[in-house]
Formats: structure tokens, sequence, C-alpha cells
């Protein structure tokens, strides 16, 4: 059965407003989310070295590593946009 909530619950809550946001923020942000994925998928590798040893699992830790380099290799990607992105009073200058 799903709860219900009343009126007075929800206008307690305060949600962050969406809206248009600087390319700046929503690129560190992205950094920051790809990092915490990096992290996540290496422990997940780790686990899957250490727990699943029989052949049968051999491709599921391939997979997991493929997709822990693909996530670096989108991870390396994003920091070097981010670093030559400089920012100059209201416009947004990017380094050739």
């Amino acid at each position: 059965m799903a709860k219900v909530y009343s009126t007075v619950f929800w206008q307690r809550i305060r949600l962050p407003q969406m809206g248009p946001q600087e390319p700046k923020d929503v690129a560190r942000d992205t950094v920051r989310d790809l990092s915490a994925l990096v992290g996540e998928l290496a422990d997940l590798k780790g686990d899957a070295t250490h727990w699943l040893t029989d052949l049968e699992y051999e491709v599921l830790r391939y997979r997991l590593e493929t997709a822990q380099a693909a996530a670096e290799a989108a991870l390396v990607e994003a920091r070097r946009r981010v670093r030559e992105t400089v920012i100059w009073g209201d416009a947004i200058i990017k380094r050739s």
C-alpha cells in the first residue's frame, strides 16, 4: 500500500530548483559522478576476482574489467575537458 503524504509534508521539503545550469558546474558534476562510478566498478571487479574464481564467471570478470576501463577513459577525457575550459568573466573560452 502506497503512503499518502500531506501537503504540509511536501511544503517542508525544499528541493533544489531545476533549470539552466552553468556548463562549468555540469562538467564538474559529471567528473565527480564518473569518479564515483569508476570506484564502484573497481570494487566490483576486485570482489569478483576474489570470490568468483570458477571458469563460468570468466565472462563476468572480463566484462567488469572492460566496463572499468571504459569508465576510466571517460573520466580522463572529462577531466581533460574540465581543465581546458577557462572561465573568464561571463564567457567560457576553450583553449586550442
